[in-house]
């Protein structure tokens, strides 16, 4: 009897696989390899490196889709984040580095759960020429103040509600994760934004708990204008924590230049204030160009270079390490391939 009900138990296991392979829409192997040559100086000191994530993040992922009727879709994405120069991963001891969320979505929007970029990052990014990436990018200036929040870019055991697509070019997102007992990783935050033919402009704000108890703060709002010729942008940041504050401004801007060019450009200065802290600012300037071979490949070239003072020890890329009061600049060249 105890054989029949087992064997019973497998058929019935089986069964559902089966028919769960049968609604199963879609699934998709996708990645994107992107390596380059990188030579960084800071406070006089150079380091040349094969590097990898110069234009774009590279990446391993694998996604499926679900129809379940009536509208409504089931979804799971897992993407890990290989460093394409060594073979080895990237080093932050998560395999799904980069986003691993199950998520059902609908006429009523689309909820995720689990590990995913953050609504405060997604203007960082969307509003960087240098999409936050390589030796350009608009990053580089970004700080949690020494707060040790976790939470620039990603949030772990997140809770994210995303609006419906069809809003007459209103989007948004909601984020909270309970942070689970570590610090620096309980996460409170929104993003409101519109875009409507050329013009682009979001919204967005967080909170991070943080040890201390003082809650790490993070605002900032960013517009584009694609004017054909040229795309403009400009990003505003405020990050607070206890009596530190830094405000960081942004101009960007893409230019096409022919059927296959791109140029990218792009200057910033951070201010930061409070605690002695006035004299400790700096600035960015970088310089880019794409070369598009194909819908999947691109050649691409960025020049950097960024200035410290007081205390302030921003740098443009690691190696060498960051030097207080001094310049870091960087030039990269590599080869970014989808698929």
């Amino acid at each position: 009897m105890k054989n029949y009900l087992c064997k019973a138990a497998v058929a019935a296991a089986v069964a559902t696989l089966a028919s769960a392979a049968q609604a199963q829409t879609s699934v998709n192997v996708f990645g994107l390899l992107d390596v380059s040559l990188k030579s960084v100086n800071t406070g006089g000191v150079s380091a040349v490196q094969m590097a990898t994530d110069g234009m774009l993040n590279s990446r391993l992922g694998f996604r499926a889709d679900e129809d379940l009727g009536d509208g409504m879709k089931a979804g799971v994405w897992m993407e890990m984040a290989p460093m394409a120069d060594s073979g080895n991963m990237y080093p932050s001891g998560k395999l799904w580095h980069r986003r691993s969320t199950v998520s059902l979505s609908g006429g009523f929007g689309e909820l995720r759960l689990g590990r995913d970029l953050n609504p405060t990052f997604y203007n960082l990014c969307g509003f960087d020429p240098f999409t936050a990436v390589g030796v350009g990018a608009g990053f580089n200036l970004i700080t949690n103040l020494g707060s040790g929040a976790a939470t620039l870019l990603r949030t772990d055991n997140a809770v994210s509600y995303f609006l419906p697509p069809d809003l007459g070019g209103w989007y948004g997102q909601v984020q909270v994760a309970p942070g689970e007992g570590v610090a620096g990783n309980r996460y409170g935050g929104l993003r409101i934004g519109y875009q409507k033919g050329p013009w682009n402009t979001a919204f967005a704000y967080a909170r991070t708990g943080t040890a201390s108890g003082d809650d790490f703060k993070l605002a900032n709002a960013g517009a584009s204008y694609d004017a054909g010729v040229v795309k403009l942008m400009v990003l505003l940041n405020s990050a607070e924590y206890g009596a530190l504050k830094q405000t960081n401004w942004e101009l960007g801007a893409s230019m096409p230049v022919g059927a296959r060019g791109l140029v990218r450009a792009s200057y910033q200065r951070a201010n930061p204030s409070g605690a002695g802290t006035d004299a400790n600012s700096a600035r960015q300037a970088a310089i880019g160009y794409v070369y598009t071979l194909s819908r999947r490949t691109s050649l691409y070239a960025t020049y950097s270079h960024l200035s410290n003072s007081g205390a302030a020890a921003f740098k443009v890329g690691t190696p060498p390490n960051a030097v207080a009061g001094a310049r870091s600049s960087g030039f990269e060249l590599g080869v970014m391939h989808s698929f």
